[in-house]
């Protein structure tokens, strides 16, 4: 399957998260933030001087074009990427398709040594997880745990995602089998909604999407502006 990134852009990609994992050290370099990853885990890519891909998920997952995304088109996106990544079409996201979604598909996730696989990140304290992969928060217990994110350490798709998820297509498989069946994933897209509907109006607005890479690339735009203002 082809590499969805050239290795320039996966090590620009490790070169952010290793920038923002550390409180000290230079910025990230802008032409690494332009990346998102959606909910269901499938990447979109942007140039530098481009609009952050969020709004091409955003467009597309809108089918009717009505500025928002209901429930329905939310997990009709989902399940359109797991099939895409069901490579044998049986239903099943199996091991050896999730290892080939992190290495293949989305390796900016990933650290880049060794080929290690999201389950080899040591997980953040707030990431509810098994074996090491964040599972998605359940909104009718969410904010009951103690624990507290560590500031100043995004990994894995936490980074360019709007889920706080490290690995998404892993975190769907809710009974840890190692494998995520399609109603796994209707079921993770269900939840998704429901941790990104904050609102709680049944749609999903752009307005109240963001990732750290967003806010981040936003930050580095006025720092250029700052530092490179343009004559009047």
């Amino acid at each position: 399957m082809r590499a969805s990134l050239s290795m320039a852009g996966v090590l620009g990609a490790c070169a952010l998260v290793a920038a923002c994992a550390s409180r000290t050290g230079p910025p990230p370099p802008r032409s690494a933030l332009n990346v998102f990853i959606s909910p269901a885990g499938e990447p979109f890519h942007a140039g530098p001087k481009e609009p952050y891909p969020l709004d091409q998920w955003f467009a597309r997952a809108d089918t009717d074009h009505d500025g928002a995304i209901s429930e329905a088109e939310f997990t009709a996106d989902a399940l359109a990427f797991f099939k895409r990544i069901d490579a044998n079409s049986d239903g099943v996201v199996d091991a050896f398709e999730i290892t080939d979604y992190e290495q293949q598909i989305a390796p900016e996730i990933l650290p880049s040594i060794a080929r290690l696989t999201a389950r080899d990140i040591a997980p953040l304290p707030d990431e509810r997880r098994s074996g090491g992969v964040a599972r998605i928060p359940d909104p009718a217990t969410a904010g009951r745990s103690r624990e507290q994110p560590a500031a100043g350490r995004p990994s894995g798709a936490r980074l360019f995602g709007l889920t706080g998820e490290s690995e998404p297509v892993a975190a769907s498989d809710a009974d840890f089998d190692g494998k995520v069946s399609q109603a796994e994933a209707t079921a993770a897209a269900h939840r998704r909604f429901l941790l990104l509907d904050k609102n709680h109006d049944g749609k999903l607005d752009r307005a109240e999407l963001k990732t750290p890479a967003e806010a981040l690339a936003l930050k580095a735009d006025k720092r250029e502006q700052r530092q490179n203002p343009r004559p009047r």
